[in-house]
């Protein structure tokens, strides 16, 4: 269907728009056939002047010679008229007051011009019978509607920022930039949607004068090539200059700030879409508060190129703040928080959001809330900061909700409690009350169900399973980070089975290790050689000593683990993740990839056992005639001695 143009909220049919370029197109010729028409009729009502002998002479006076005359020096004077239709035409189409259309033309002096010009050579016949401007910008309004679906206020909006859109052609120009924008990825396109065109167009309308082959299709290879982007988010980088803008840029991360062009692909792919884009940063203006950043990072804070990498790849944002707000970041944990300078740099290269925090409204009110309102005190409180620098961006609120919920749910105390948040704080602050609760749950059965025994007691004290639980995590709080169905209960059902007299207490401790990668192979060797010891003194020794005492090798050991370690993932399997499309899309990629590594290692180990099987028979053809030369040798000396002398 063809395109439809709006008038007050009215759409024009086709034809009616036809009518219209046409009335616009020839205005003086149908005002010449008008002025005729009126000349015939006045000369129909005087018959008397006709019935004169000079007749003749007076019909070819009134074959109106002169008055094409006229037409034609009308046409020649009819610029203004013509640039009004233009504009008429293009306040129709937009919905806009012509005069709003006459000021932003005019403010373009190029395209104003350049439509001047064509609506005069237009005016004075020159190009008569070819396409007339109203209708070339017809034809290109029509393409931003038919096949991006804009309505009246995007073209307004698009013509507000770009009036050239006016004087491009509707096929080489417009259309070609469209299908590129919307055409797929595979045939050269950047498979956007009609919608994410349609805002990419009204963002930088600019784009549609471009030259796809010069422009914009190396801008969108060096995006998804080198800065890292994916193909979908490229259209809202295709309004920046490839050679002035991107470039610089991505070459600032990768080689300034020190981060290899992996790391500085990856940031940039990886960046918030609630932020506004690390590429949209002038890092190429040498006054940029970006190179003072990364030059107090380096220098007053004393981060080492590795730390500074990582901290712009994961919050790139840190090259907003101004040197003043980083130094007092890092005066604060080095002051307040008693950190040493490698535990602050340490803390901000793990947590570089902690940099855009306020001290006086976030960072200083948490310290208190850790030091006295938790009653972690001032060594408790450095130590969980410097364990746990993700705690700056959870909020109070939150610390406090959880403490609640482990003091009055769980049943911790607060000593334990402080314990727990000092030595594994992620497992306190991140975990989900619901998994929490399943692991305390399980931890209780497993005092229910398990035998005790002196070093239990000594270690725990006597109680009740729910109250022994709470006292083990207090001193393993890890535990709360494991999978249940995945790693504790299996642990714990295997050692149940092969070791029935292991108390509870050493059977948990023993979970923070790998069943197959450690409690199993240790179990099958240590009774395989008859070694008499306990299996939590076999598990938790040294891999080499272990094989030392067992009398095995390290490679036979790692062989029987990956054994066992494979029968664990058969036995316990992970979840199965979503099918979803991008999740197929990278399953395949992973499995082309791993037959292609698998038949590339399989050709190489193919080629060095034929240069092994060859060089071994260089060798032993180099033997047999090594031995047949030393046999040739030998019959010769025995010939010689036993020939008699030549005199006798």
């Amino acid at each position: 269907m063809e395109g439809k143009f709006f008038n007050g909220g009215r759409r024009r049919a086709p034809h009616a728009l036809a009518a219209l370029e046409d009335d616009a197109q020839e205005p003086s010729r149908r005002r010449g056939r008008r002025a005729r028409a009126n000349g015939s009729s006045s000369a129909a009502s005087t018959p008397t002047v006709s019935s004169s002998s000079g007749s003749s002479s007076d019909s070819d006076t009134k074959s109106v010679p002169e008055s094409d005359g006229d037409d034609d020096d009308d046409d020649g004077a009819d610029p203004a008229r013509r640039m009004a239709s233009l504009v008429a035409l293009v306040a129709m189409s937009t919905d806009q007051n012509p005069s709003a259309v006459a000021k932003h033309l005019k403010d373009d002096a190029e395209t104003y011009r350049a439509l001047e010009r064509e609506a005069k050579g237009s005016a004075e016949g020159a190009s008569r019978a070819a396409e007339g401007p109203e209708r070339r910008i017809a034809r290109n309004l029509e393409v931003l509607v038919d096949e991006l679906g804009c309505a009246p206020a995007d073209l307004a909006a698009i013509v507000r920022t770009f009036p050239g859109v006016l004087a491009l052609d509707a096929d080489d120009d417009v259309r070609a930039v469209v299908q590129f924008l919307t055409g797929p990825i595979p045939l050269g396109g950047v498979g956007m949607t009609t919608a994410a065109a349609k805002e990419c167009v009204r963002r930088d309308p600019k784009m549609l004068g471009q030259s796809v082959k010069d422009k914009l299709r190396p801008k969108f290879e060096y995006l998804v090539e080198h800065a890292g982007l994916r193909p979908g988010n490229v259209g809202d980088m295709l309004w920046l200059d490839l050679e002035t803008q991107i470039k610089p840029r991505v070459e600032f991360l990768a080689l300034e700030c020190g981060m290899g062009s992996t790391a500085a692909a990856a940031a940039i792919r990886n960046f918030p879409p609630s932020q506004s884009h690390v590429l949209y940063r002038h890092f190429e203006n040498p006054e940029n508060m970006a190179r003072k950043a990364l030059k107090c990072l380096r220098e007053k804070v004393g981060m080492s190129a590795e730390q500074v990498s990582f901290a712009i790849g994961r919050f790139p944002k840190i090259l907003d703040y101004s040197p003043e707000k980083i130094a007092g970041c890092f005066e604060f944990l080095r002051s307040t928080c008693a950190l040493t300078e490698e535990e602050c740099r340490r803390v901000i290269a793990a947590t570089p959001q902690v940099v855009g925090l306020s001290v006086e409204e976030n960072m200083a009110p948490k310290h208190r809330l850790l030091a006295h309102e938790l009653g972690l005190g001032e060594d408790g409180a450095r130590e969980v900061i410097a364990c746990f620098p993700n705690l700056w961006t959870v909020a109070n609120d939150n610390i406090r909700a959880r403490f609640t919920f482990f003091l009055e749910t769980v049943g911790c105390s607060r000593e334990d409690l402080t314990a727990m948040l000092a030595s594994h704080p992620h497992g306190v602050l991140s975990l989900s009350t619901d998994n929490i609760l399943e692991s305390m749950n399980f931890i209780e059965n497993v005092f229910a169900t398990l035998p005790s025994d002196d070093t239990q007691r000594r270690t725990l004290g006597d109680g009740g399973p729910r109250e022994l639980a709470v006292r083990v995590l207090a001193k393993v709080p890890m535990l709360l980070g494991y999978s249940v169905e995945r790693k504790m209960r299996p642990t714990v059902d295997y050692i149940r089975e092969t070791h029935p007299d292991v108390c509870a207490y050493r059977t948990l401790k023993m979970c923070t290790n790998s069943l197959g990668g450690t409690i199993m192979p240790r179990c099958y060797f240590k009774e395989r050689a008859g070694w008499n010891v306990l299996l939590v003194t076999a598990v938790h020794m040294s891999k080499s000593r272990f094989c030392e005492k067992v009398g095995i090798t390290v490679a036979e050991y790692d062989e029987k683990a990956a054994e066992f370690i494979e029968l664990t993932e058969r036995m316990h399997p992970p979840p199965a993740k979503p099918r979803t499309p991008a999740f197929a899309i990278r399953s395949a990629i992973k499995a082309q990839t791993k037959r292609t590594t698998s038949r590339a290692a399989a050709k190489a180990e193919k080629a060095e056992k034929g240069a092994t099987t060859e060089r071994r028979r260089a060798t032993r053809r180099e033997a047999a005639e090594a031995r047949r030369r030393a046999a040739a040798e030998a019959r010769r000396r025995a010939a010689a001695k036993t020939s008699p002398p030549d005199g006798e």
